[in-house]
This record gives structure tokens, sequence and C-alpha cells, in this order.
């Protein structure tokens, strides 16, 4: 009985100790994200080459003639984007992304300040909060982030500088039923 009890006891002794040396590689949900992904659709990128990804499926979404909204659906193994970009001939003037809210807020706006540093305007309302990048490469970034139990994201959006371009979050708005 003693000798079955010294054996549990070395190798739960073991266990211990050698559990306390093992670190798991734990990744967050945002998986393989990162703004590299959604960067052939940005403003000033010609849509025909953000086509040329055959893994990435497009239509039609809105055609007013020289103007367009197209959007591509990216498949990824653990997520599913719907990009919108708004097209003026064959140049992208505006790229709209919703995201997944199981991505993290913290990582995605950390990205985003690794990339552009500190944003230029800051506009919080209750548990959400509108960050602004003002002129970085020629474009001003939008991004919305929201708070639950966690905080997620909820777009980024990419428009020219130019002052004729209307951005698409204010044209989705528009086309939202008014009570």
């Amino acid at each position: 009985m003693k000798s079955a009890l010294i054996k549990y006891l070395s190798l739960a002794t073991f266990l211990m100790v050698f559990s306390s040396h093992v670190y798991p590689d734990i990744k967050p949900p945002n998986y393989d994200f990162t703004l590299t992904s959604i960067e052939p659709f940005f403003p000033g990128k010609s849509v025909e080459d953000a086509k040329k990804d055959k893994t990435i499926k497009s239509d039609i979404f809105e055609d007013n003639g020289d103007a367009k909204v197209i959007r591509f659906k990216l498949k990824r193994a653990n997520y599913s984007l719907d990009i919108y970009t708004q097209v003026k001939g064959d140049k992208i003037t505006d790229v709209f992304v919703r995201l997944p809210q199981h991505f993290i807020h913290d990582l995605f706006l950390a990205d985003l300040v690794k990339r552009y540093k500190k944003q230029d305007k800051f506009v919080r309302h209750d548990l959400s909060a509108l960050y602004v990048w003002m002129n970085r490469d020629g474009n001003n970034i939008l991004y919305h982030g929201s708070c639950s139990i966690t905080c997620f994201p909820m777009f980024i959006e990419v428009v020219s500088k130019d002052p004729a371009v209307i951005p698409l979050y204010q044209k989705f708005n528009e086309a939202l039923p008014k009570w």
C-alpha cells in the first residue's frame, strides 16, 4: 500500500514540475488576419488587380454608371469577410470591411496604431468608439469598435482624401429606412 502511494505521489510531483515548464502556444481568435489581407482593395489600387485572385469572389453591389460598389467575398479557414469597394473607372476610391465580432478589438487597434501611429480623432459614445487617422498614405482611415462583455471591431474603412468621394459608411446609413 505504501509503495503504491509513493509511486502515485512521485508521479504527481513529476507532472507538477513538468507542467510548470510547458508553455502552450495560444493563438488569439483573430487567427491569421492582418491588414495586408485587405490591402489589395485600398484606394488607388486597380479593381482588375483585386479581381486577379481567383479564390476571392466578387459581384456588383450597386451600379451608377461610372461609379460602382463591388462586393468581394474573402474566405479564410477561420473567418469570412465581405469587402465593399467603391470604384470610379478602374480605380478603387473607398473600401469598407465589416469585421467579424470574434476578432479582438485590442489586437486590431494595436495593429492599426503600429502601422499608422496614434489616431488623429477619437470619439466615444456609450460602449462604442470611432478612431480616425487623417491623411495616412494619402487616405483617411476610420475604425469603429464596440464593447459588450468583451470589445470587438465593427468595421474599418479606408477612403481616399478626394472630397468628391462620399464614404461608403455614409451611403450605407442613407440606405437605412427612416422610422
